[in-house]
């Protein structure tokens, strides 16, 4: 459960596990950069930066399976085991997609065991010595790496045995099998003491977004983020690689991005500062599509809030760019949310994707390289 009394600039969080109430925290919120509450070091600045990605025990399952899953995905959904998770992890990421994190009152949160996080662990920096010593570390939640990476409801056969309404939405372009950050509940493990005993940390707020938590737009290691000055010119940027039409794809309005992403970050009060389109049909392909990286390194900082999605349907133009982002961290480190539709060949995408290069485990080997870089990457529909 999580309480927001923003009027009065107080977030207390009580974190509960499926095991129970992990711990419960009082922050401030606040656009100050300075780590402490009542504190004599008022010089010492916070930094957030990523850790880990921690797949959830399902997850790993078909990660270390893939291989001789990847002819039986479907036949593998639909035993009783993986239906009931299907089924619980969909329920637990449509109420979040709709409450976000703020909801206080759930059934569905023991759910979470099913969901993977990305760790993060707050820095203090002293600028007058250079020293810094380690806090808080917390994990925000995100939709596990199973199946066919997207709606696992959506793709198989219908089971007669559940209920029609856990069948709602579920459709091709399904997009209810994601976790965006702005509605991920995050969760305290551990933290290192303070320079002053018992004197509870901070976690700052971007000023503008109450609901864009601070390692969203300051996680990167290659932040050299020094004054709050540098936090309140940071953006929100949306680069979607593939827009077609705001509302639609070739009329279907249920393939759209645009128009979802601009609904459902604006749901929980993000407005993107920026939303730059791309779209192969109408440009030289040769040459349209050389720029998009060197563009991003141009308009965006490591304190920037980046969401870039990527399908093009064009997998010679899309692998180079995805690889670009792997293997340049001058690239990945701006970006914080990655949405991406990987074609390779599996039996049930044949239909829509036809024969391509690769299998369902390089999707895998992919995605989860792009989580453990820090990245909240998404399979897109």
């Amino acid at each position: 459960m999580i309480i927001f009394i923003i009027g009065s600039l107080i977030l207390t969080i009580i974190y509960v596990s499926h095991q129970g109430i992990i711990a419960t925290e009082i922050f401030t919120v606040g656009s100050s950069t300075n780590c402490l509450i009542n504190s004599k070091h008022t010089d010492q600045n916070c930094h957030w930066y990523f850790l880990n990605y921690t797949p959830s025990a399902w997850e790993s399952s078909w990660t270390d399976n893939i291989e001789k899953l990847q002819n039986i995905v479907c036949e593998t959904l639909a035993n009783i085991d993986n239906l009931n998770k299907s089924v619980l992890a969909v329920e637990r990421l449509v109420e979040l997609q709709k409450f976000g994190r703020n909801q206080t009152e759930s059934n569905k949160q023991s759910s979470d065991i099913f969901l993977s996080r990305m760790f993060y662990q707050q820095k203090y920096i002293n600028p007058i010595t250079n020293k810094s010593s380690k806090g808080v570390i917390v994990s925000q939640l995100i939709e596990p790496l199973i199946g066919l990476l997207r709606d696992p409801l959506s793709m198989c056969n219908r089971v007669n045995t559940l209920p029609a309404s856990v069948y709602d939405g579920a459709i091709g372009q399904s997009k209810r099998f994601f976790l965006l950050s702005v509605a991920a509940p995050f969760y305290i493990h551990s933290s290192t003491p303070s320079p002053n005993n018992n004197v509870p940390m901070m976690i700052t707020s971007n000023k503008r977004n109450t609901n864009l938590l601070p390692w969203m737009y300051e996680r990167s290691k290659l932040n050299t983020l020094d004054t709050e000055t540098d936090m309140r010119r940071g953006q929100n940027i949306l680069i979607d690689l593939g827009s077609s039409y705001f509302g639609n794809w070739n009329g279907d309005t249920t393939a759209n991005a645009g128009r979802w992403f601009y609904e459902h970050y604006k749901r929980f009060g993000i407005k993107f500062d920026r939303i730059i389109a791309y779209e192969h049909q109408a440009l030289n392909t040769k040459t349209a599509w050389e720029y998009p990286w060197t563009n991003l390194k141009a308009i965006a900082k490591p304190y920037d809030h980046v969401v870039i999605k990527l399908d093009i349907d064009t997998p010679q133009i899309e692998g180079p760019l995805i690889n670009e982002v792997l293997n340049d961290s001058t690239i990945h480190s701006l970006i914080d949310e990655l949405f991406f539709e990987h074609h390779i060949t599996v039996k049930e995408m044949v239909p829509s994707w036809g024969i391509q290069p690769g299998s369902l485990k390089d999707s895998y080997i992919l995605f989860t390289k792009l989580r453990q870089l820090g990245i909240r990457m998404h399979s897109w529909p």
